[in-house]
């Protein structure tokens, strides 16, 4: 069966916004040792209108969030040892969206201790079992409607924050552009993808390392996170002799300025002098080659 297929339920919640639908649906990690109660929370889920991935051990949770930066987490707390590090690590992950929420889950009602020592972890709320199924869905269109509109304002102001790059949008936006100028002149055109070679420990090293690529970049170019933890050059004027020299220096000199042992893996896509320049087939050829690297 599809794991994120949806499936019927005979209380259907629908998960709704004010804003415009989003497109796709929300995705939601469920991370539980147990079964007896997951499953009717993710048949819940589902039939709300999410999609939803599950995890059972701590390590699959985090390559979870990692692979798919879910749009919200459900962690029973028991995932890992007494306390709430689990939470904690998740919450400073990288692929993990400041805005996106974490609810957590475990056998008794929480203290008030326990409740402080929960959001100081980064948790937005927890809870004992038996759970409300229904308060826990509405709980998390509330919370959720919260991250689509920061996504959205995200989206619109086509920089990222913590780095000073362009976001996804805005790399998408200028690149276009250069590739238009390229385009009326008849130049090639190159697309460079960088990501560390292991996962980075914090939302700060990959802030960090961004700002290495935005201070060692040149003005010529885009250069943008258009992933969590993956940051991308589009080069006009670059063909593929000037391109692999392009992934070098910035490789060297980006892995010099981050320091604290970073090191990065990086491919690239070139087009011909002549040939049409489409900014998003380069990105994702460049993406393929780093991926079968």
């Amino acid at each position: 069966m599809d794991p994120l297929r949806p499936k019927t339920f005979p209380h259907d919640i629908r998960w709704m916004s004010t804003a415009a639908p989003i497109r796709p649906r929300p995705l939601v990690v469920l991370a539980s040792r147990e079964t007896g109660e997951l499953d009717a929370l993710e048949t819940a889920l589902y039939s709300a209108g999410y999609r939803v991935l599950i995890a059972h051990t701590e390590q699959d949770t985090l390559q979870q969030v990692r692979t798919h930066q879910p749009d919200a987490l459900v962690l029973d707390r028991e995932m890992s040892a007494p306390g709430f590090e689990l939470c904690r690590t998740v919450r400073s992950d990288p692929a993990m969206s400041p805005a996106a929420p974490i609810l957590l889950t475990q056998d008794v009602a929480p203290t008030p201790e326990e409740r402080l020592d929960a959001l100081r972890a980064g948790a937005w709320d927890i809870e004992g079992h038996p759970l409300d199924l229904r308060e826990l869905l509405l709980r998390l269109g509330v919370f959720l409607q919260a991250k689509v509109e920061v996504d959205r304002l995200t989206a619109e102001c086509l920089i990222d924050r913590g780095s000073g790059l362009y976001n996804s949008h805005g790399f998408a936006q200028r690149a276009e552009e250069l590739a238009a100028l390229t385009r009326r002149q008849g130049v090639p055109a190159a697309c460079a993808v960088f990501r560390p070679a292991a996962a980075l420990v914090s939302r700060a090293s990959t802030d960090r390392l961004g700002r290495a690529f935005k201070s060692l970049g040149r003005l010529s170019d885009a250069i943008g996170r258009t992933a969590a933890s993956e940051f991308a050059v589009f080069a006009p004027a670059t063909n593929d002799w000037a391109a692999a020299r392009l992934v070098r220096r910035m490789r060297d000199n980006v892995t010099r300025e981050a320091g604290s042992g970073v090191t990065l893996r990086a491919a690239f896509s070139a087009s011909g002098t002549g040939q049409k320049v489409e900014p998003g087939v380069l990105l994702q050829r460049a993406r393929n080659a780093l991926t079968s690297s």
